[in-house]
């Protein structure tokens, strides 16, 4: 695989929130040079005039930048679109300014499944905003890679979790319904394709080291597929602790049953395949909670 030129810079925009901290970590442990840019470091991304003084030479932008949660996006629609499509934007732009590369962390964007596994052919059905304004965002990255001939990676993140997660996310509302002895969670049907933040840096720096020109996307994920009953269950097994869990049988606007991603695609292509097993990642968050 080719290597990210050492005396250039990666761009890391969104260093500073979850997988951006994450992925600074594994671009510092492979000593490439890189440089954070989001609000944490005094720089709007939304804002061109700002990001078009960000200093060359850079030969890769990594884009982790916007807002995160699903259900927010249904509470409150503008930031997802408005950051989403202006970010996105103005870092394909400035790619394009520097014969850079981008590689763009982008989200679970098929809605309900046609088939399973799901692959990247699988057609794109947003089921709430924020799929949509990924989707929107890929669509301009798909258009200044055929335009402009801005090589851009997307990948697609099925159900991350790890260390740092906000506590509005499944996760790490479990862990923390854990160290209280005390579950309560909306509906313990659905099942989701989980993957670690740590596998998803290690893919972030497959696709720094993967040379190709125009558009490609990737699937991020383990490849199978857990209930949120069966994961409380795993988690408190874990834990060794007897916790009382509570369901309300409240089903999310716009629901999903069941995801699973074939992540065959990024294995042939990038060399990367997920390492860090559920139970493992579990076991880690309750153990860093333990010791907080």
């Amino acid at each position: 695989m080719p290597e990210v030129n050492p005396r250039k810079c990666v761009l890391l925009a969104g260093g500073s929130g979850f997988i951006g901290a994450s992925a600074a970590r594994v671009l510092a442990r492979e000593a490439i040079s890189f440089t954070i840019a989001d609000r944490r470091h005094g720089v709007d991304l939304s804002d061109w005039q700002q990001v078009h003084r960000l200093l060359p030479p850079m030969d890769a932008i990594v884009h982790l930048a916007g807002p995160a949660s699903a259900s927010q996006s249904w509470d409150a629609p503008h930031p997802f679109y408005r950051e989403h499509i202006l970010i996105t934007l103005n870092l394909l732009e400035l790619a394009r300014l520097n014969g850079a590369r981008l590689v763009f962390g982008s989200s679970y964007i098929y809605g309900d499944p046609q088939y399973l596994p799901i692959d990247e052919e699988h057609p794109a059905n947003p089921t709430n905003p924020y799929m949509s304004s990924k989707l929107m965002a890929e669509q301009l990255c798909a258009a200044y890679a055929g335009d402009f001939a801005v090589p851009v990676t997307a990948l697609r993140i099925f159900n991350p979790y790890g260390p740092g997660q906000p506590s509005c996310f499944l996760v790490p509302e479990l862990i923390e319904g854990i160290q209280k002895r005390s579950v309560t969670l909306r509906d313990p049907a659905p099942r989701r394709d989980f993957v670690h933040v740590d596998d998803i840096a290690g893919a972030i720096l497959a696709a720094l080291r993967y040379s190709h020109q125009g558009f490609e996307v990737f699937n991020l994920g383990s490849g199978s597929s857990i209930s949120v009953h069966e994961l409380v269950s795993l988690a408190i097994r874990v834990s060794g602790r007897p916790v009382t869990v509570c369901y309300q049988s409240k089903t999310r606007r716009g629901e999903i049953a069941n995801v699973v991603a074939d992540v065959s695609k990024a294995a042939a292509v990038l060399g990367w395949t997920p390492r860090v097993a559920l139970e493992d990642g579990i076991r880690r968050l309750l153990m860093r909670e333990d010791a907080l």
